[in-house]
């Protein structure tokens, strides 16, 4: 589904302050496979987002979906096949829209526009449907503001429109973090059930080592632009917090 092969990209090239955050890197992720991403500040987790997503362009190497090459594709383009959920609630949706015009422009993510009026009555039950599935009672709520909900109602909203129209890659940027505890762990219950009905290729960056080892199916431990571990499977779901914890002490050391 997703492949970066080769890639890099520095910052402050031929400064004193150059840094690299990521050095050739070559990542395989298959359809369907949901993969998560630990690493320290600076390891290039975020960097690794933001190329596949095309905010960035790599200094070298290549981006390809699905066999097609998307490195110089811009971020708007690749919008039609890769979601993004940011950590910021806020970001996802339109605050001054209703929760149902929210979904409805999340609906045509990639299609044509047309002056023909906002949402048909078809759609007003699809999109209703659709938000009854998160079980937190707002679909009886389809005409309020978006900005009158809760950090949690809104991020599950954004979960859900990202997943809307089925993306060929979905990306979380830690998106539990800026949560509270109870909450973030509704979320990313919440997460696991769109991914697993939607069959989503999925990548999440998270700072959180046990949900790193609890949700999906893949893991990699970033550090210094470089993957210096990996787990799936059995190998994954038999890792302990306290041995994640060690490895990465191990692999700060080593890059010290």
């Amino acid at each position: 589904m997703l492949q970066l092969k080769g890639v890099a990209k520095a910052w402050n090239k031929g400064t004193v302050n150059e840094c690299h955050a990521l050095k050739q890197l070559d990542l395989s992720v298959d359809d369907g496979q949901f993969l998560t991403v630990i690493g320290g500040n600076g390891s290039g987790k975020s960097t690794l987002l933001n190329i596949v997503s095309g905010l960035y362009v790599p200094d070298a190497g290549h981006v390809l979906l699905d066999g097609e090459d998307i490195t110089e594709m811009a971020e708007h383009r690749r919008a039609r096949w890769i979601a993004r959920v940011f950590q910021d609630p806020l970001l996802g949706t339109a605050a001054g829209m209703t929760i149902e015009e929210n979904l409805a422009l999340a609906a045509r993510r990639g299609k044509r526009r047309t002056l023909a009026w906002g949402v048909r009555r078809d759609e007003k039950l699809v999109l209703r449907d659709e938000v009854a599935r998160l079980g937190l009672g707002l679909e009886d709520r389809m005409g309020s503001k978006i900005g009158v909900l809760s950090g949690g109602q809104r991020q599950a909203l954004t979960l859900l429109m990202a997943a809307l129209e089925r993306p060929r890659l979905l990306l979380l940027d830690e998106h539990t973090a800026a949560l509270d505890p109870k909450t973030a762990t509704a979320v990313l219950t919440l997460t696991e059930t769109i991914v697993e009905d939607y069959g989503l290729t999925t990548l999440m960056v998270t700072h959180s080592l046990p949900d790193a080892i609890k949700v999906g199916n893949r893991l990699i431990m970033m550090e210094e632009g470089e993957i210096v571990f990996e787990a799936q499977g059995e190998g994954k779901s038999g890792l302990s917090a306290g041995e994640l914890l060690r490895l990465f002490h191990q692999a700060e050391s080593l890059s010290a």
